[in-house]
Protein backbone atom coordinates (compact mmCIF):
# COMPACT_ATOMS: atom_id res chain seq x y z
CA UNK A 1 0.00 0.00 0.00
CA UNK A 2 1.41 3.47 -1.00
CA UNK A 3 2.79 5.77 1.64
CA UNK A 4 3.33 8.90 -0.18
CA UNK A 5 2.37 11.93 1.65
CA UNK A 6 -0.83 13.55 0.39
CA UNK A 7 -0.31 16.70 -1.66
CA UNK A 8 -1.67 19.87 -0.36
CA UNK A 9 -4.82 20.74 -2.39
CA UNK A 10 -6.16 24.56 -3.74
CA UNK A 11 -8.48 24.63 -0.54
CA UNK A 12 -5.57 23.55 2.08
CA UNK A 13 -3.57 26.33 0.82
CA UNK A 14 -6.09 28.60 0.55
CA UNK A 15 -7.52 27.62 4.07
CA UNK A 16 -3.92 27.83 5.55
CA UNK A 17 -3.47 31.55 4.28
CA UNK A 18 -6.69 32.87 5.37
CA UNK A 19 -5.17 31.11 8.97
CA UNK A 20 -1.96 32.87 8.43
CA UNK A 21 -4.03 36.51 7.81
CA UNK A 22 -6.34 36.21 10.50
CA UNK A 23 -2.93 35.61 13.03
CA UNK A 24 -1.37 38.80 11.36
CA UNK A 25 -4.47 41.01 11.99
CA UNK A 26 -4.87 39.51 15.73
CA UNK A 27 -1.56 40.59 16.22
CA UNK A 28 -1.65 43.84 14.70
CA UNK A 29 -4.62 44.72 17.06
CA UNK A 30 -2.98 43.43 20.02
CA UNK A 31 0.42 45.67 19.36
CA UNK A 32 -2.44 48.59 18.53
CA UNK A 33 -3.96 47.85 22.19
CA UNK A 34 -0.50 47.82 23.79
CA UNK A 35 0.67 51.13 22.33
CA UNK A 36 -2.83 52.61 23.35
CA UNK A 37 -2.19 51.11 27.15
CA UNK A 38 1.70 52.44 26.93
CA UNK A 39 0.24 56.38 25.64
CA UNK A 40 -2.49 56.11 28.47
CA UNK A 41 0.01 55.11 31.07
CA UNK A 42 2.63 57.85 30.35
CA UNK A 43 -0.62 60.63 30.07
CA UNK A 44 -0.98 58.81 33.34
CA UNK A 45 2.22 59.49 35.00
CA UNK A 46 2.22 63.35 33.96
CA UNK A 47 1.54 65.78 36.39
CA UNK A 48 -1.25 67.89 34.02
CA UNK A 49 -1.72 70.57 37.25
CA UNK A 50 1.07 72.35 38.69
CA UNK A 51 2.49 69.65 41.38
CA UNK A 52 4.42 71.05 44.81
CA UNK A 53 6.15 67.92 46.77
CA UNK A 54 6.45 68.75 50.50
CA UNK A 55 9.29 68.38 53.16
CA UNK A 56 7.39 65.66 54.97
CA UNK A 57 7.93 63.63 51.45
CA UNK A 58 4.32 62.12 51.27
CA UNK A 59 2.14 65.33 50.74
CA UNK A 60 1.93 66.22 46.85
CA UNK A 61 0.17 69.70 46.38
CA UNK A 62 -1.58 69.81 43.43
CA UNK A 63 -3.07 73.01 42.05
CA UNK A 64 -0.88 76.53 40.51
CA UNK A 65 1.93 78.10 40.72
CA UNK A 66 1.70 81.79 40.58
CA UNK A 67 4.51 83.59 39.11
CA UNK A 68 7.94 81.65 38.10
CA UNK A 69 9.52 78.12 39.23
CA UNK A 70 12.96 79.74 40.84
CA UNK A 71 15.98 79.08 38.49
CA UNK A 72 18.41 78.93 41.33
CA UNK A 73 17.23 77.90 45.00
CA UNK A 74 18.65 78.53 47.97
CA UNK A 75 17.43 79.21 51.75
CA UNK A 76 15.94 82.56 51.04
CA UNK A 77 14.19 81.79 47.78
CA UNK A 78 10.16 80.93 47.41
CA UNK A 79 7.85 80.39 45.30
CA UNK A 80 3.59 80.93 45.80
CA UNK A 81 1.59 78.11 45.00
CA UNK A 82 -2.21 78.20 45.45
CA UNK A 83 -3.90 74.79 45.78
CA UNK A 84 -6.81 73.13 43.68
CA UNK A 85 -9.15 73.24 46.72
CA UNK A 86 -8.30 77.09 47.05
CA UNK A 87 -10.37 80.34 46.30
CA UNK A 88 -9.08 81.68 42.78
CA UNK A 89 -8.52 84.62 44.46
CA UNK A 90 -7.33 83.35 47.71
CA UNK A 91 -3.31 84.93 48.67
CA UNK A 92 -0.96 81.97 47.75
CA UNK A 93 0.74 79.59 50.18
CA UNK A 94 4.63 80.84 49.88
CA UNK A 95 6.81 77.96 49.92
CA UNK A 96 10.87 78.13 50.88
CA UNK A 97 12.84 75.40 49.86
CA UNK A 98 12.68 74.02 53.73
CA UNK A 99 8.94 73.27 52.71
CA UNK A 100 9.80 71.57 49.54
CA UNK A 101 10.97 68.19 49.72
CA UNK A 102 14.26 67.70 47.68
CA UNK A 103 15.80 65.33 44.58
CA UNK A 104 19.53 65.32 43.56
CA UNK A 105 20.38 66.37 39.97
CA UNK A 106 24.34 66.66 39.59
CA UNK A 107 25.48 66.56 42.89
CA UNK A 108 22.42 69.72 43.78
CA UNK A 109 19.54 69.37 45.91
CA UNK A 110 16.73 70.81 44.04
CA UNK A 111 13.13 71.67 45.80
CA UNK A 112 10.75 69.49 43.73
CA UNK A 113 8.28 72.08 42.44
CA UNK A 114 6.51 70.52 38.68
CA UNK A 115 4.84 72.54 36.50
CA UNK A 116 1.89 70.70 34.87
CA UNK A 117 1.19 69.93 31.40
CA UNK A 118 -1.50 72.73 30.99
CA UNK A 119 0.96 75.25 32.71
CA UNK A 120 3.63 74.56 29.98
CA UNK A 121 1.30 74.79 27.25
CA UNK A 122 -0.07 77.92 28.52
CA UNK A 123 2.89 79.98 29.05
CA UNK A 124 4.36 78.57 25.57
CA UNK A 125 5.46 81.13 22.78
CA UNK A 126 2.89 81.00 20.29
CA UNK A 127 5.43 82.78 17.98
CA UNK A 128 8.34 80.25 18.55
CA UNK A 129 5.79 77.57 17.79
CA UNK A 130 4.40 78.84 14.82
CA UNK A 131 7.93 79.51 13.22
CA UNK A 132 8.64 75.94 13.97
CA UNK A 133 5.82 74.27 12.14
CA UNK A 134 5.91 76.91 9.25
CA UNK A 135 9.71 75.70 8.87
CA UNK A 136 8.86 72.48 9.04
CA UNK A 137 6.73 72.16 5.43
CA UNK A 138 10.23 73.61 3.92
CA UNK A 139 12.33 70.91 5.77
CA UNK A 140 10.61 68.11 4.64
CA UNK A 141 11.14 68.88 1.12
CA UNK A 142 14.82 67.51 1.62
CA UNK A 143 13.29 63.81 2.27
CA UNK A 144 11.16 64.44 -0.71
CA UNK A 145 14.93 65.15 -2.54
CA UNK A 146 16.15 62.47 -1.04
CA UNK A 147 13.59 59.78 -2.47
CA UNK A 148 13.00 61.21 -5.69
CA UNK A 149 16.86 60.95 -6.82
CA UNK A 150 16.78 57.45 -4.66
CA UNK A 151 13.91 56.39 -7.69
CA UNK A 152 16.02 57.87 -10.56
CA UNK A 153 18.92 55.48 -9.26
CA UNK A 154 16.95 52.71 -9.91
CA UNK A 155 15.51 53.76 -13.77
CA UNK A 156 12.27 55.22 -12.41
CA UNK A 157 11.35 58.66 -13.97
CA UNK A 158 8.57 60.50 -12.04
CA UNK A 159 8.32 63.56 -11.68
CA UNK A 160 9.32 65.95 -8.32
CA UNK A 161 5.94 66.84 -8.05
CA UNK A 162 4.63 63.36 -8.03
CA UNK A 163 7.55 63.11 -5.18
CA UNK A 164 5.92 65.70 -2.99
CA UNK A 165 2.77 64.23 -3.10
CA UNK A 166 2.92 60.84 -2.62
CA UNK A 167 5.48 61.34 0.55
CA UNK A 168 3.08 63.62 1.92
CA UNK A 169 0.34 61.05 1.72
CA UNK A 170 2.63 58.76 3.17
CA UNK A 171 2.92 61.12 6.39
CA UNK A 172 -1.02 61.13 6.09
CA UNK A 173 -1.14 57.48 6.59
CA UNK A 174 1.45 56.79 8.86
CA UNK A 175 0.50 59.80 11.42
CA UNK A 176 -3.66 60.20 11.20
CA UNK A 177 -4.82 56.83 9.74
CA UNK A 178 -4.94 54.02 11.92
CA UNK A 179 -4.98 50.29 10.74
CA UNK A 180 -2.80 48.17 9.29
CA UNK A 181 -1.97 50.17 6.01
CA UNK A 182 1.17 52.20 6.86
CA UNK A 183 2.35 55.37 4.91
CA UNK A 184 5.70 53.90 3.48
CA UNK A 185 3.80 50.62 1.86
CA UNK A 186 1.27 53.31 0.40
CA UNK A 187 4.03 55.14 -0.95
CA UNK A 188 5.71 51.89 -2.14
CA UNK A 189 2.40 50.44 -3.74
CA UNK A 190 1.48 54.00 -5.19
CA UNK A 191 5.02 54.46 -6.80
CA UNK A 192 5.40 50.92 -7.97
CA UNK A 193 1.97 51.04 -10.21
CA UNK A 194 3.72 53.56 -12.23
CA UNK A 195 6.50 52.10 -13.37
CA UNK A 196 7.34 48.33 -14.55
CA UNK A 197 9.65 47.95 -12.24
CA UNK A 198 7.74 47.51 -9.02
CA UNK A 199 10.17 45.39 -6.78
CA UNK A 200 12.69 48.88 -7.31
CA UNK A 201 9.87 51.32 -6.41
CA UNK A 202 9.01 49.38 -3.20
CA UNK A 203 13.24 49.19 -2.46
CA UNK A 204 13.59 53.03 -2.78
CA UNK A 205 10.94 53.46 -0.21
CA UNK A 206 12.86 50.92 2.15
CA UNK A 207 16.42 52.72 1.32
CA UNK A 208 14.49 56.26 1.96
CA UNK A 209 13.53 55.24 5.26
CA UNK A 210 16.54 53.33 6.40
CA UNK A 211 18.98 56.46 5.55
CA UNK A 212 16.94 58.76 7.66
CA UNK A 213 17.36 56.34 10.58
CA UNK A 214 21.00 55.90 10.10
CA UNK A 215 21.57 59.77 9.95
CA UNK A 216 19.57 59.91 13.43
CA UNK A 217 22.16 57.66 14.52
CA UNK A 218 25.50 59.10 13.48
CA UNK A 219 23.98 62.38 14.43
CA UNK A 220 24.20 61.21 18.30
CA UNK A 221 27.25 59.09 17.76
CA UNK A 222 28.73 62.68 16.84
CA UNK A 223 27.51 64.50 19.66
CA UNK A 224 28.08 61.33 22.09
CA UNK A 225 31.59 60.99 21.91
CA UNK A 226 32.98 64.08 23.57
CA UNK A 227 30.99 62.58 26.53
CA UNK A 228 31.42 58.95 26.50
CA UNK A 229 33.40 59.28 30.17
CA UNK A 230 29.98 61.00 31.83
CA UNK A 231 27.75 57.74 33.01
CA UNK A 232 24.89 60.09 32.19
CA UNK A 233 25.14 59.07 28.55
CA UNK A 234 26.26 55.45 29.29
CA UNK A 235 22.48 53.87 28.20
CA UNK A 236 22.09 56.34 25.12
CA UNK A 237 25.67 55.43 23.94
CA UNK A 238 25.28 51.60 24.24
CA UNK A 239 21.66 52.00 22.68
CA UNK A 240 22.92 54.10 19.45
CA UNK A 241 26.55 52.80 18.72
CA UNK A 242 24.93 49.26 18.95
CA UNK A 243 22.34 50.06 16.22
CA UNK A 244 25.58 51.22 14.28
CA UNK A 245 27.29 48.45 14.80
CA UNK A 246 24.81 45.93 13.76
CA UNK A 247 23.59 48.14 10.55
CA UNK A 248 27.45 47.83 9.69
CA UNK A 249 27.58 44.32 10.09
CA UNK A 250 24.56 44.02 8.26
CA UNK A 251 25.71 46.04 5.04
CA UNK A 252 29.07 44.24 5.62
CA UNK A 253 27.24 40.88 5.10
CA UNK A 254 24.54 41.83 2.54
CA UNK A 255 27.00 43.30 0.18
CA UNK A 256 29.83 41.01 0.20
CA UNK A 257 30.37 38.74 -2.26
CA UNK A 258 32.49 36.46 -1.06
CA UNK A 259 30.41 35.96 2.10
CA UNK A 260 27.56 35.65 0.05
CA UNK A 261 28.80 32.44 -1.75
CA UNK A 262 29.55 31.26 1.42
CA UNK A 263 26.31 31.08 2.82
CA UNK A 264 24.73 30.12 -0.34
CA UNK A 265 22.29 33.26 -0.28
CA UNK A 266 21.28 32.92 -3.90
CA UNK A 267 20.69 29.55 -3.74
CA UNK A 268 18.71 29.71 -0.36
CA UNK A 269 16.47 32.93 -2.21
CA UNK A 270 15.51 30.54 -5.32
CA UNK A 271 13.71 28.08 -2.97
CA UNK A 272 11.81 30.43 -0.91
CA UNK A 273 8.46 30.90 -2.07
CA UNK A 274 7.73 33.84 -4.96
CA UNK A 275 11.33 33.40 -5.14
CA UNK A 276 11.42 35.54 -8.14
CA UNK A 277 10.30 38.57 -6.85
CA UNK A 278 12.63 37.90 -3.79
CA UNK A 279 15.40 38.12 -6.13
CA UNK A 280 14.13 41.27 -7.72
CA UNK A 281 14.24 42.55 -4.14
CA UNK A 282 17.59 41.39 -3.61
CA UNK A 283 19.18 42.56 -7.08
CA UNK A 284 17.36 46.49 -5.97
CA UNK A 285 18.89 46.39 -2.99
CA UNK A 286 22.54 45.36 -4.22
CA UNK A 287 22.39 47.74 -6.73
CA UNK A 288 22.75 50.30 -4.41
CA UNK A 289 26.66 48.87 -3.94
CA UNK A 290 27.46 50.81 -7.13
CA UNK A 291 25.28 53.56 -6.96
CA UNK A 292 27.62 54.84 -3.99
CA UNK A 293 27.93 58.74 -5.01
CA UNK A 294 23.79 58.37 -5.14
CA UNK A 295 23.58 56.52 -1.88
CA UNK A 296 26.20 59.03 0.11
CA UNK A 297 23.89 62.01 -1.59
CA UNK A 298 20.66 60.62 0.23
CA UNK A 299 22.57 60.05 3.39
CA UNK A 300 23.71 63.83 2.96
CA UNK A 301 20.61 65.01 2.25
CA UNK A 302 19.36 62.97 5.48
CA UNK A 303 21.39 65.30 7.43
CA UNK A 304 19.97 67.81 6.29
CA UNK A 305 16.58 66.59 6.72
CA UNK A 306 16.98 65.74 10.24
CA UNK A 307 19.39 68.38 11.68
CA UNK A 308 16.59 70.56 10.68
CA UNK A 309 14.08 68.74 12.21
CA UNK A 310 16.45 69.07 15.38
CA UNK A 311 16.70 72.13 15.51
CA UNK A 312 12.88 72.90 14.38
CA UNK A 313 12.56 70.64 17.92
CA UNK A 314 15.21 72.45 19.87
CA UNK A 315 12.91 76.13 18.80
CA UNK A 316 9.80 73.96 20.40
CA UNK A 317 11.56 73.12 23.21
CA UNK A 318 12.48 76.99 23.71
CA UNK A 319 8.54 77.99 23.37
CA UNK A 320 7.77 75.71 25.63
CA UNK A 321 10.53 76.91 28.12
CA UNK A 322 11.65 73.64 28.77
CA UNK A 323 14.75 73.71 31.30
CA UNK A 324 16.84 70.85 33.36
CA UNK A 325 14.93 70.33 36.65
CA UNK A 326 17.73 72.43 37.92
CA UNK A 327 16.01 75.44 36.01
CA UNK A 328 18.94 75.59 34.18
CA UNK A 329 18.66 75.58 30.02
CA UNK A 330 19.91 72.62 28.34
CA UNK A 331 22.56 72.42 25.86
CA UNK A 332 21.68 72.30 22.47
CA UNK A 333 24.47 68.99 21.74
CA UNK A 334 22.00 67.07 24.94
CA UNK A 335 19.15 67.89 22.60
CA UNK A 336 20.69 66.51 19.84
CA UNK A 337 21.86 63.14 21.77
CA UNK A 338 18.17 62.41 22.86
CA UNK A 339 16.44 63.62 20.05
CA UNK A 340 17.89 61.21 17.48
CA UNK A 341 17.84 58.27 19.71
CA UNK A 342 13.82 59.17 20.88
CA UNK A 343 12.60 59.14 17.03
CA UNK A 344 14.73 55.67 16.34
CA UNK A 345 12.57 53.72 19.23
CA UNK A 346 9.42 56.03 18.20
CA UNK A 347 9.48 54.66 14.65
CA UNK A 348 8.63 51.28 15.70
CA UNK A 349 4.99 50.86 14.13
CA UNK A 350 2.77 50.26 17.61
CA UNK A 351 0.54 53.52 16.95
CA UNK A 352 -0.25 56.14 13.85
CA UNK A 353 2.73 58.77 14.53
CA UNK A 354 4.71 56.48 16.83
CA UNK A 355 1.91 57.96 19.51
CA UNK A 356 3.02 56.52 23.41
CA UNK A 357 6.19 54.75 22.25
CA UNK A 358 7.95 58.58 21.59
CA UNK A 359 6.59 60.26 24.87
CA UNK A 360 7.78 56.82 26.66
CA UNK A 361 11.17 57.69 24.67
CA UNK A 362 11.15 61.33 25.34
CA UNK A 363 10.56 60.93 28.74
CA UNK A 364 13.23 58.46 29.64
CA UNK A 365 16.02 60.17 27.63
CA UNK A 366 15.62 63.62 28.99
CA UNK A 367 15.50 62.21 32.36
CA UNK A 368 18.96 60.91 31.78
CA UNK A 369 19.66 64.83 31.15
CA UNK A 370 18.10 66.45 33.69
CA UNK A 371 14.78 67.69 32.47
CA UNK A 372 11.18 66.71 34.15
CA UNK A 373 9.10 64.29 32.78
CA UNK A 374 6.17 66.80 32.35
CA UNK A 375 8.43 68.74 29.98
CA UNK A 376 9.76 66.09 27.93
CA UNK A 377 6.28 65.01 27.15
CA UNK A 378 4.64 68.32 26.44
CA UNK A 379 7.92 68.44 23.77
CA UNK A 380 6.82 65.42 22.36
CA UNK A 381 3.29 66.10 21.65
CA UNK A 382 4.45 69.39 20.07
CA UNK A 383 6.69 67.74 17.95
CA UNK A 384 3.73 65.14 17.12
CA UNK A 385 1.08 67.46 16.99
CA UNK A 386 3.53 68.98 14.31
CA UNK A 387 3.51 66.16 12.69
CA UNK A 388 0.02 65.52 12.31
CA UNK A 389 -0.55 69.10 11.00
CA UNK A 390 1.64 68.40 8.18
CA UNK A 391 -0.13 65.16 7.28
CA UNK A 392 -2.87 66.81 6.49
CA UNK A 393 -1.69 68.46 3.62
CA UNK A 394 -1.16 64.60 2.27
CA UNK A 395 -4.77 64.06 3.58
CA UNK A 396 -5.89 66.74 0.52
CA UNK A 397 -3.97 64.88 -1.96
CA UNK A 398 -5.91 61.66 -0.74
CA UNK A 399 -8.93 63.59 -1.21
CA UNK A 400 -8.47 64.86 -4.71
CA UNK A 401 -7.20 61.30 -5.83
CA UNK A 402 -9.45 59.60 -3.61
CA UNK A 403 -10.27 56.91 -6.27
CA UNK A 404 -6.53 56.25 -7.12
CA UNK A 405 -5.76 55.94 -3.24
CA UNK A 406 -9.04 53.45 -2.33
CA UNK A 407 -7.37 51.20 -4.74
CA UNK A 408 -4.11 51.73 -3.67
CA UNK A 409 -4.47 51.15 -0.09
CA UNK A 410 -6.71 48.41 -1.08
CA UNK A 411 -3.80 46.44 -2.35
CA UNK A 412 -1.13 48.04 0.28
CA UNK A 413 -3.62 46.37 3.14
CA UNK A 414 -3.78 43.01 0.77
CA UNK A 415 0.25 42.98 1.22
CA UNK A 416 0.38 43.62 4.27
CA UNK A 417 -1.88 40.31 5.57
CA UNK A 418 -0.40 38.79 2.50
Amino acid sequence: MSSEPEQPTAATASSSNERASAGRRVALIAVRIAGTLLLAFVLWQVDWRDAAHLADGETVLRGEIVGEVPALWDETTTVAFRPTDAAPDSEPLVLTAADLKTEDIRGQQIPIVNEGLLHIVDRANVWLLALGVFAFGFSSQFGVVRWWLLLRDQGIRISFWAAHRLTFMGFFFNNVVPGATGGDLVKAVYAARRTDRRAQAVITVLIDRVTGIVALALIAAVMLVPRLASPVYRELALFIFGFLGCFALGCTLFFSRRVRRVLHVDQIAAKLPFAGLVKQLDDAVFLYRYKKRGLLVAVLLSFANQLSIQMIMVLFAHALHVTTRAGEPLPIGDYMVVLPAAWMVSALPVLPGGWGIRESAFAVGFQLVGVGRNAAVALSVMGGMNMVFWSLLGGIYVILDRGAVAEVSGEASGEAEG
